[in-house]
C-alpha cells in the first residue's frame, strides 16, 4: 500500500470526527549475545489507517475508515486493541425516519418525547463483506430489507482458515468516561477489547479491524454545529516468543491461530504488568 493510501499519525481530526489513536510499547523484551555484544529486541507498534480526514459527516452517511496495527519492532508480536465508541442519551431514528422505541419502555398514549430517549452508540462501525475475511458482530442490527432500523452495528473482521483476523475478547467497561466531547451532553463510551489471532512479524501489519464508519440519525440531543465525535483506539503489544504459557491451544500461526482462551491468557500478562509497573 502506498503512503498516500493511509494516514500515519497520533491524531486524526476532521470537522465531524476525531479519532485518537495511541500505542504502548511492549512489556517484554528479549536479549541475545553475539561476540560479547548485547543485542536488545525492540517491541513496538503503530496504529495506521485509511481515512479521509476532511470528510464532514451527515446522518446516515458512510465513509471509509480502516484502522490496522503495524509491527514496528524487531521481533514477532501479538496485538490487542481497545475500541471505544461514543454514546449519547438521545432519540434515535430508524431508516424511515421513525423514532426507535427503547426495548424496556412502555409508551404512553399518546407517547411523550422523553420516553424515546435512550443511551446508545452514535456510530455504526462496519466491516466489509466483499473481502476474503468474513465479518462478525458485537452488536448486530435489526434490519428491514437490509437497512439498519432498530439497533446500532459493530461488525469486525475475524479470522478464517486461510487468514488471520481479530477475535473479540470482551466489553471491558459498559460505560467508559473520557473527556466530554464539545457540544455533546454526555461523555460516555462503550469500550471493546480485541486480540489478533496470529503473531505479526516485523514490518508486517494486521488486517483492518473494521472498514467503514456511519453516523446514526439522532434527534432530541444537545449537539452543536461542527461537533467533533471521537472514536478512541488504544493498542497493546507483547513479544510472541518466550511467553511461558504452557497450555495454549494455538501457536499463533494462520493454520493454528490463537483461540479466545489463548488471547485472554496472553492479555492477562499485559494486565498484570500494567498493574505492577
Amino acid at each position: 500500500m502506498e503512503q498516500s493510501n493511509f494516514k500515519k499519525t497520533l491524531s486524526i481530526v476532521s470537522l465531524a470526527v476525531l479519532v485518537l489513536i495511541g500505542s504502548t510499547t511492549a512489556f517484554l523484551t528479549s536479549t541475545d549475545t553475539v561476540n560479547n555484544w548485547f543485542k536488545v529486541a525492540e517491541v513496538n507498534l503503530d496504529i495506521e489507517e485509511k481515512f479521509d480526514e476532511d470528510e464532514k459527516l451527515s446522518a446516515g452517511q458512510i465513509i471509509t475508515k480502516q484502522p490496522w496495527v503495524k509491527n514496528t519492532g524487531t521481533v514477532n508480536e501479538i496485538f490487542f486493541v481497545e475500541v471505544s465508541v461514543p454514546c449519547m442519551e438521545a432519540t434515535f431514528l430508524d431508516s424511515s425516519g421513525q423514532r426507535i422505541k427503547p426495548e424496556t419502555v412502555s409508551l404512553s398514549d399518546p407517547p411523550k418525547a422523553e420516553e424515546y430517549l435512550q443511551m446508545q452508540e452514535i456510530y455504526n462501525l462496519i466491516a466489509n463483506t466483499t473481502d476474503v475475511l468474513e465479518k462478525k458482530y458485537i452488536t448486530e442490527p435489526i434490519t428491514t430489507s437490509g437497512v439498519i432500523t432498530t439497533n446500532w452495528e459493530f461488525s469486525y473482521r475475524t479470522n478464517i482458515s486461510s487468514s488471520a483476523g481479530w477475535v473479540y475478547l470482551k466489553q471491558t467497561e459498559s460505560q467508559k468516561e473520557y473527556k466530554k466531547v464539545p457540544g455533546m451532553q454526555d461523555g460516555f463510551y462503550n469500550t471493546y477489547l480485541f486480540g489478533y489471532s496470529a503473531w505479526v512479524a516485523p514490518n508486517q501489519t494486521t488486517v483492518p479491524i473494521f472498514d467503514k464508519l456511519q453516523l446514526r440519525s439522532i434527534i432530541d440531543a444537545d449537539i452543536e454545529n461542527n461537533t467533533i465525535g471521537q472514536v478512541h483506539l488504544n493498542a497493546y503489544t507483547i513479544q510472541a516468543d518466550e511467553l511461558n504459557i504452557s497450555e495454549l491451544s494455538g501457536s499463533g500461526t494462520v493454520s493454528k491461530p490463537y483461540t479466545l482462551s489463548d488471547l485472554n491468557q496472553i492479555y492477562q500478562i499485559i494486565t498484570n504488568k500494567q498493574t505492577t509497573a
